[in-house]
């Protein structure tokens, strides 16, 4: 059989926006409902691509899981924003509980191990100033040169990669510091705000940033960025718009950049290889197919997505929240 995307579940209403992988048996993914509902949490314990089991979340009708991560089974850590306040829930292989509540609008997290995690405020919510907050395992502490960072990736303790604006960040283990690509950007012009919108870090000579021309409206265009170990170059760049802030390695050297659609425009899930930006072909197109969230299957070039499918290519329109896998 070709490799290609399947739909292995659906959910009636919501979407799925943040999935993760836990080895190569088991996962997790968020449906996000309709802003009213709280969200949910299914797992998937087994090699059935089909069999996720929908297991008790504290989740709450004003919010949304905006970030996810996980170092184990038993280590696994998913990230709230929409409400006042955004919550950190931790799943110690039994049962979710509430670890910590912010007054801010958390943007992304890092996930190293259940004494070692990263909390990246939103700047674009009211409450922007969260900031950024590590949790030791016993306290979460409030990092100053990390104010203003939205995301991030990690390759160990003393190695994350993170973004904000048009800046790269680097944790060496006593403190952020920070390069402009502000030059490897889309220009800047009188409608758009060009800025960094992910990293993924793969290795320390291999790591990938995204970045994206913000053009009004639609978004776009966007930048696939690489460090080599040495310096920041540009690789690709798409028409394409607004990037949702979960990418994806392919496990063959290239990534998946969900691409999601503004006010009923294509959706595309984006393939990046070799200098290249593709669109992937979808169940039912781009019109009736929205991905929002890519996790690669560790020690594998099979992927898991999350997202949701529409009647008419309408967004919102009998909505149903779907997961896809990619190789099977």
């Amino acid at each position: 059989m070709i490799p290609a995307w399947r739909i292995v579940k659906r959910v009636p209403h919501g979407s799925f926006n943040v999935i993760i992988t836990v080895g190569k048996n088991g996962a997790w993914a968020f449906d996000n409902s309709d802003g009213s509902s709280a969200p949910t949490a299914w797992q998937r314990s087994g090699s059935n691509p089909s069999t996720w089991t929908k297991v008790a979340f504290p989740g709450q009708g004003n919010e949304s899981v905006v970030a996810a991560g996980a170092s184990s089974s038993a280590d696994v850590w998913a990230f709230t924003g929409g409400g006042v306040p955004s919550r950190a829930l931790h799943w110690n292989g039994h049962t979710w509980t509430v670890k910590r509540s912010f007054p801010g609008q958390i943007g992304g997290a890092v996930v190293i191990n259940r004494s070692d995690v990263w909390v990246f405020g939103e700047p674009v919510f009211p409450g922007a100033g969260l900031g950024t907050w590590h949790y030791n395992g016993r306290l979460w502490l409030r990092v100053a040169s990390g104010h203003g960072l939205e995301g991030g990736s990690a390759l160990s303790a003393n190695n994350i990669w993170a973004f904000g604006g048009v800046d790269v960040a680097h944790w060496n283990g006593i403190a952020w510091s920070r390069t402009s690509v502000a030059a490897l950007l889309p220009a800047k012009q009188e409608l758009n705000d060009p800025a960094v919108s992910e990293v993924l870090a793969l290795s320390k000579n291999n790591v990938y940033a995204i970045g994206n021309g913000n053009a009004e409206d639609e978004g776009g265009p966007t930048v696939v960025l690489h460090w080599d170990g040495h310096r920041w170059s540009r690789l690709a760049e798409g028409q394409f718009g607004l990037g949702a802030p979960q990418i994806g390695s392919d496990g063959r050297g290239g990534l998946w950049l969900p691409m999601p659609g503004v006010d009923g425009e294509k959706s595309y899930l984006v393939h990046y290889s070799a200098g290249h930006l593709t669109p992937a072909a979808l169940p039912g197109g781009p019109n009736a197919i929205t991905i929002f969230s890519v996790a690669l299957i560790p020690g594998t070039s099979s992927a898991l997505a999350g997202g949701n499918t529409h009647a008419n290519g309408q967004p919102g329109v009998n909505d149903n929240a779907v997961l896809l896998q990619y190789g099977i």
